[in-house]
């Protein structure tokens, strides 16, 4: 360790690199303490030692104490000092410190919060609701913890809480959403190994996949659910009927907005950021359903089609269905509206492909990145179709004859 000296305040500011080179002037007080002047000229306070014992066999460190200008000397020095008598004592003040950084990174709040962030950089559609469950089922019940501390417990016990309460749903998303952030805490450095790793769901037995929820509607029960939305309250009724026309998903029809719907040609465009796969997705509008649509109250200051009071969004969905069914006599979901419209197509001889796209479904990787072909003209005669056999069934003569004007 050469150029050993007595560091003084008057000695690092006349420090100058040499020739372009850095240069480092050790101080004579602390060993292993000194300054290190870059090309650029800046100063930095250093240490270097060797860490673990074992003299010159052990691996040598460098660690910074601070920016000369931003530290006072005598203050790197007392630094330089504390850190001596510990490396004395076997232990590495620079992993320590490097632990410590990882712990205040790796706390659970603050690596949700960079997590958002890394997924509003790859535009993920959904990060609001995966940052939004990540806080409410994994942040809220284990606090500010250190996320090595995350064990498969401690999540399956969160996954088992929303199971109790009757939440499948939230549950399995839960469980997926949970194990593709601690894969990223793992790529971040912030985790060893993901806990989850290998965590699979438990496979259904007979008996459950025999007793699933959620059917195709009948006919007749289709004609009394129709009859039946004519008897509660506004927008509801006219709502779940674009749902049984249209097959859409019930979020993404609840928050249509006039400005998505060219009446004139018939035509909805849902925007990607409001799908469930992210990709903008264009619905043919019969005859049928656009009487349907123009009959909406329109109210100032609000784009949404299907408003609720006062123009802003609909709510109040737990009381909505319950009295919808009460009124109709039949018990039924939401999202039979979809599996009806779905199964309506395969029975009217809709290719399947058709009508996985007017679903807005995925299709397999090869297919979605080569064949960009739309099939509009196949889509919109599918759409028309299936708008008959509805009208047909529910003989509604005064949409019918909306629908005949338009």
């Amino acid at each position: 360790m050469q150029n050993r000296v007595n560091l003084t305040e008057e000695r690092i500011k006349a420090l100058k690199p040499d020739e372009g080179r850095e240069v480092v002037l050790w101080d004579s007080e602390v060993r292993g303490f000194g300054v290190r002047c870059w090309p650029s000229g800046r100063k930095l306070f250093i240490l270097l030692y060797r860490a673990g014992g074992g003299g010159r066999k052990a691996p040598q460190r460098r660690m910074t104490l601070g920016e000369v200008g931003s530290v006072r000397l005598a203050d790197a020095r007392t630094a330089a000092r504390k850190y001596a008598g510990q490396i004395a004592g076997g232990v590495d003040p620079q992993s320590q410190r490097k632990e410590a950084l990882r712990r205040d990174a790796a706390r659970l709040d603050r690596a949700v919060d960079a997590y958002e962030e890394h997924l509003k950089s790859r535009h993920v559609v959904n990060t609001v609701h995966i940052i939004s469950l990540l806080r409410r089922e994994l942040l809220g019940p284990l606090g500010k913890v250190d996320v090595q501390t995350i064990d498969r417990q401690s999540v399956a016990n969160q996954v088992a809480k929303l199971e109790e309460r009757r939440k499948p749903g939230a549950a399995q998303d839960l469980r997926s959403k949970a194990a593709t952030f601690l894969n990223w805490c793992v790529n971040r450095g912030l985790l060893h190994a993901n806990p989850l790793g290998g965590w699979r769901r438990d496979r259904k037995t007979r008996a459950q996949f025999t007793s699933r929820t959620g059917r195709a509607i009948p006919e007749a029960e289709l004609k009394l659910i129709w009859r039946g939305c004519s008897a509660v309250s506004a927008p509801y009724g006219d709502y779940v009927r674009i749902l049984l026309l249209l097959g859409q998903r019930r979020k993404e029809t609840a928050f249509m907005k006039r400005s998505d719907v060219d009446f004139a040609k018939g035509v909805w465009t849902i925007p990607g950021p409001q799908t469930k796969n992210g990709r903008e997705h264009r619905v043919p509008l019969p005859p049928f359903a656009l009487a349907i649509l123009q009959r909406q109250k329109k109210w100032a200051k609000s784009d949404y089609v299907f408003a609720g009071a006062g123009g802003k969004r609909m709510t109040g969905w737990s009381k909505r269905q319950p009295d919808l069914v009460k009124k109709c006599g039949v018990k039924f979901h939401l999202h039979d509206a979809r599996r009806s419209f779905r199964s309506g197509l395969s029975a009217a001889g809709v290719e399947e492909e058709v009508a996985e796209m007017m679903l807005n479904h995925t299709r397999e990787e090869l297919l979605e990145t080569y064949d960009r072909e739309p099939r509009w003209k196949e889509r919109v005669d599918a759409a028309q179709r299936w708008a008959q056999y509805v009208a047909r069934i529910v003989d509604d003569s005064a949409v019918i004859e909306l629908a005949a004007t338009a």
